[in-house]
C-alpha cells in the first residue's frame, strides 16, 4: 500500500535536515572547580553569578558535587582559568574561601611501557 502523504512528509523532513545549519557551539565541556575554605558558602552565590557571566559559559551548578562549582562551557570558548579568575573575582573580602582548577586524573599521553 502506497502513502503519498507519508513520502512527501518523509522528502520533506529529509530536505530540511539536510539544509538545516549545524551550529558550531555543539560541543560542551565541563571544567570543576574545588571551592575550599569555611567562608566559601557565603561566597556562592557571588561565584555562580560571576561564572555566569563569562562568554563561553552555558551552565553553572553549584549543588550537585560539595564544594565544587561544575562549569558548562561551549568547546574552545573559556579557558578553566579564565573561570578560576573569575570565581576569585566573585570572593567576598576578607572571606576564607579558596578555588583551584581539578585537573582529571586520566591522562591523553602514551601509556607507560611495562618490561
Amino acid at each position: 500500500m502506497r502513502c503519498p502523504g507519508m513520502t512527501l512528509s518523509c522528502l520533506l523532513l529529509s530536505a530540511g535536515c539536510l539544509v538545516s545549519p549545524v551550529s558550531a557551539d555543539t560541543l560542551r565541556e565541563r571544567v570543576a572547580l574545588f571551592l575550599s575554605g569555611q567562608d566559601c558558602p557565603s561566597s556562592r552565590r557571588n561565584i555562580a553569578a560571576e561564572l555566569a557571566q563569562v562568554a563561553g559559559v552555558t551552565r553553572v551548578d553549584l549543588e550537585s558535587v560539595p564544594d565544587h562549582a561544575l562549569v558548562d562551557v561551549v568547546s574552545g570558548g573559556v579557558t578553566p582559568e579564565n573561570l578560576l579568575e573569575a570565581a576569585r573575582r566573585a570572593m567576598l573580602k576578607g572571606a576564607r574561601c579558596q578555588a583551584e582548577i581539578m585537573r582529571s586524573c586520566i591522562s591523553a599521553g602514551p601509556s607507560p611501557t611495562h618490561r
